[in-house]
């Protein structure tokens, strides 16, 4: 997909973050866009920022854990686009850094649902639209933590990991089709997932955001646009920040090792 101009593309989680950088890049690129989030007011703001005068964009409210929820969306943008060329599935949640055994069941679910469930939910509701065009892509954002099983991030970790595994069986499968398929893996990126984070207290948000902050090297214009140009080159994958490439290569070279070298970084760490 080397022109995005008049393309229709779906992005999950546009309220804000990344998820609203690509978006803007994209419309600048004259893609139309349908943006779905649980934030309204999130979305309205993307919408505003891009400067929209002539209808290009749509927003959704929606629950991307939710199947049924999103095989409307996919109804929906059908009968306001009358298509669609692309897929992001961005939406997700982080907890905030807590062992295995500290972590409620709830909240561990939740961050599956949302982060594994939303981007199956939104395969399966679109797939079957994206086989129906000449040319077309999906883009599933995992993480740094879908490469190695981060310290203190269990929950986030398994549902990245998972992220990571149906994006190469996809990518297998549809070897030979009209759909390509690039996983994303993203080390710190400046967005506010941690400030988000649904186990925090309203007084722990802006600490936290900052200390997130400090180590997040790369900054979500950036970001944008290096995965909008891995999909135009129809990669696979994308390693996206020096952080994420150090880390992934300190596990290749010390396998048996990097367990430990992660513990010795991280254990003395303030937990919550």
């Amino acid at each position: 997909m080397k022109n995005f101009n008049s393309k229709i593309a779906v992005i999950t989680g546009a309220g804000s973050g990344l998820g609203r950088a690509m978006a803007l890049q994209l419309y600048q690129a004259g893609a139309h866009l349908a943006l779905c989030d649980l934030n309204m007011p999130g979305l309205q703001e993307t919408r505003q920022l891009s400067g929209d005068s002539s209808n290009r964009i749509s927003l959704h409210s929606v629950d991307v854990s939710q199947r049924s929820q999103m095989l409307q969306f996919a109804q929906d943008v059908l009968a306001t686009h009358g298509h669609l060329d692309l897929l992001i599935n961005n939406a997700g949640i982080s907890l905030s850094p807590a062992l295995f055994d500290d972590i409620p069941d709830d909240l561990f679910d939740k961050v599956i649902q949302i982060n594994m469930g939303g981007v199956y939910n939104g395969v399966r509701a679109f797939l079957p639209h994206l086989r129906t065009r000449p040319e077309a892509s999906i883009v599933n954002i995992s993480s740094l933590a879908g490469l190695v099983g981060l310290y203190g991030y269990s929950a986030y970790a398994m549902s990245k990991f998972a992220v990571r595994g149906l994006s190469e069986t996809l990518q297998s499968e549809l070897v030979g089709t009209n759909i390509s398929v690039l996983v994303v893996h993203p080390g710190g990126v400046k967005t506010n997932i941690i400030k988000n984070a649904p186990d925090l207290a309203e007084d722990q948000r802006a600490a936290a955001h900052q200390n997130f902050s400090r180590f997040a090297l790369t900054n979500a214009d950036d970001a944008a646009r290096q995965i909008l140009r891995a999909v135009q080159k129809k990669k696979n994958r994308l390693i996206l920040g020096a952080d994420a490439h150090i880390v992934n290569t300190i596990r290749q070279l010390f396998p048996n090792r990097f367990p430990t070298i992660l513990h010795a970084i991280f254990s003395k760490a303030q937990f919550k």
